[in-house]
């Protein structure tokens, strides 16, 4: 006989557990199907018990009773299941020994049966207890293992953490040995162009000497040339006496050497361009091992290790 909470939890209708139960506004529940099936046969939407008309064409569910109801269903099919196996399925009588031999339960009759003959048998409760310690000595390695397992998991993520900071402690020092090398070739670059400038400045000097010499000889050769040919043009007696005068200003200008075209007077390309990468990357090597007190070992290898040999 059910139990008046049990009871409570069936349907008026179709006397039944609730199956997904709805609240009407009168406060009673019904399954949902039972409900609409009421409904269809009685059109007036009235509660089946009160009679009352309900408010709403599609009740909410009532969750509280159908969550009950699901519990009771749950512990009555465990109850069920229980039952069933704490019954032998050769005799059906009560499970109360255990079969050491066959590692199963067994009920008094399969104690005398010829398959459990000479089996050592024990009381369930000795035998659960015996197996039970057993079961408990096998997982103390396990235990142990998981300890272990723990224990490296803890140091994987220390690993991970390690390997973040190593690898944004190398990102900044390689951000730091290319910006030192940056600025290594940026003032090699600045000293040698102001060299460079430099000389070009001291030769169109020296070209603007040789310049303006060349122009004075130019002009008193002209004029010596243009004198002479106007004495020569001259009468006799004029001319003779105005010879050595100008014979001397053309044997001077005869003497005057021919104006030559001087190297000096060009850039010294090789000076500039010779040898540039090597000399750089010494100076490179050389600044990189004082400024870093040979601190970075990769950098002083990595500077050695790309210079050429110089021709």
């Amino acid at each position: 006989m059910a139990s008046a909470s049990e009871e409570n939890l069936h349907c008026p209708v179709c006397c039944e557990i609730f199956q997904d139960p709805v609240l009407l506004s009168c406060s009673h529940s019904f399954c949902r199907a039972c409900l609409q099936t009421w409904w269809k046969e009685n059109t007036d939407q009235g509660c089946p018990l009160c009679r009352k008309r309900s408010v709403q064409n599609d009740p909410p569910r009532n969750l509280a009773l159908r969550n009950l109801c699901e519990a009771f269903l749950k512990k009555q099919t465990d109850i069920g299941l229980t039952s069933a196996n704490s019954l032998c399925s050769l005799h059906a009588e009560k499970i109360r020994l255990f079969c050491l031999d066959d590692e199963q339960p067994v009920c008094v009759v399969c104690l005398y049966s010829e398959r459990h003959k000479n089996h050592s048998i024990r009381p369930i409760d000795e035998a659960a207890r015996d197996i039970k310690d057993g079961l408990r000595e096998r997982l103390k390695p396990l235990l142990n293992k998981l300890d272990l397992f723990n224990d490296m998991k803890e140091m994987f993520d220390l690993k991970a953490k390690d390997l973040k900071y190593q690898a944004e402690d190398t990102e900044t020092r390689i951000k730091h040995m290319f910006s030192m090398l940056k600025n290594i070739l940026q003032k090699e670059e600045h000293s040698r162009i102001a060299a460079l400038r430099e000389e070009k400045q001291q030769k169109r000097e020296m070209m603007k000497v040789k310049r303006e010499a060349l122009n004075k000889d130019i002009e008193g050769l002209s004029d010596t040339i243009r004198s002479t040919d106007e004495v020569l043009r001259a009468e006799d007696l004029s001319f003779l006496q105005k010879y050595n005068t100008v014979a001397e200003q053309v044997h001077y200008f005869q003497l005057l050497e021919d104006p030559q075209l001087i190297p000096e007077t060009m850039i010294n390309v090789d000076k500039h361009l010779k040898n540039l990468a090597f000399d750089i990357l010494e100076r490179m090597k050389m600044e990189v091992m004082q400024d870093t007190d040979n601190s970075e070992p990769t950098l002083v290898f990595w500077v050695n290790s790309v210079l050429i040999p110089k021709k």
